[in-house]
């Protein structure tokens, strides 16, 4: 009987939150499974238990819903879900940390133009011109 091989999966993911989701669906991803399968479409979804993993999916000609691509053994849907989740929440802290950052701007040009003079109306600048004339 041959040995069954076991080695260990490497597998990367990008996860690609959405802005103002409008339904369960908060961030779509694509993994690569050892730097030689890519697959694309999978969806970070909103649950009731916390986000899960959902592969990517087509509707069949009875309107049933059926995966594309999916893991064949429960390791490796677990690897691919963990990997997802921690991807997904990376981008989320990058996400919240330029906002931040945008927010900080916005309040520093804020004040500095609170202490700017404001521009001078046209009454001023028609004032200003008519006693330079009579100079």
């Amino acid at each position: 009987m041959p040995q069954e091989k076991t080695l260990e999966t490497k597998v990367e993911a990008r996860a690609y939150p959405i802005a103002e989701p409008k339904g369960n669906t908060v961030a779509f991803a694509s993994v690569t499974i050892d730097d030689k399968f890519a697959v694309n479409g999978l969806r970070v979804v909103s649950g009731e238990k916390g986000p899960f993993v959902a592969m990517p999916q087509t509707r069949d000609a009875k309107g049933e819903w059926r995966d594309l691509a999916f893991p064949t053994t429960a390791a490796l849907r677990k690897e691919i879900s963990d990997t997802v989740l921690t991807e997904y929440a990376a981008a989320l802290d990058e996400l919240v940390a330029k906002r931040e950052s945008t927010v900080d701007k916005l309040r520093e040009a804020a004040k500095a133009a609170k202490d700017r003079p404001a521009p001078a109306t046209n009454k001023e600048k028609a004032a200003h011109r008519s006693a330079g004339a009579e100079l």
